[in-house]
């Protein structure tokens, strides 16, 4: 695992990476759960903005980026909170479902590409910002996508959720190669910097 180039600091990876798994899972439960109720709808929806929040605040507090751009990620995790309070209170109401769902990933789309823009240090800034791109792509989709019912909803939110996992786990799990170098690297060097033989004296 030398050279990594992720976004967290330490072992924070590794809770980034399990986000992502977690994305994923609950993406193809909305996608392939066949007649969801009303009440489970809005469960799984609400478990979308939470983990939403929780990528937030594993970025607000482990990630590679200076302290204002921390406190930028620990608010829209926040309101993250709200809104998934929010979207389990709806009741039978989609379209409200799909405003809090929406506005959730376009905060936190907007907050993680200017995260990128504004810490170029921060590494895999390029793919960070095409993430957060993406994101808020996504909560316009949700918002704006002609959906008949629930079902579509859940439907919709599950494919976006899988590809947003996906990217998740692309950039906690990323390991950039070690450097080249013009020799190889034998058994032997991998055991331990190879012994010089001793000079043989000559009678």
């Amino acid at each position: 695992m030398a050279g990594r180039t992720d976004v967290f600091t330490g072992d924070a990876w590794q809770l980034g990476c399990a986000i992502g798994c977690g994305s994923v899972g609950l993406g193809v439960a909305l996608l392939v759960w066949p007649n969801k109720s009303v009440a489970v709808t809005e469960l799984l929806l609400g478990l979308t903005l939470l983990l939403t929040a929780a990528w937030q605040l594993a970025v607000a507090f482990r990630g590679r980026m200076s302290g204002w751009l921390k406190g930028m990620e620990l608010v829209s995790a926040l309101l993250s909170v709200l809104l998934a309070l929010w979207c389990m209170r709806s009741g039978d109401w989609q379209s409200l479902l799909a405003v809090w769902v929406g506005i959730g990933w376009m905060i936190r789309g907007i907050v993680a590409a200017m995260t990128a823009v504004w810490s170029p240090r921060t590494p895999g800034s390029t793919r960070y910002e095409i993430y957060g791109l993406l994101t808020l792509l996504a909560g316009l989709m949700v918002m704006v996508w002609p959906i008949d019912g629930l079902a579509g909803l859940g439907a919709l939110v599950g494919v976006c959720l899988i590809m947003m996992g996906g990217m998740e786990i692309r950039l906690t799990a990323r390991v950039r190669p070690p450097h080249r170098t013009e020799s190889r690297v034998g058994v032997r060097g991998l055991l331990g910097p190879r012994a010089r033989p001793a000079a043989q004296g000559v009678d």
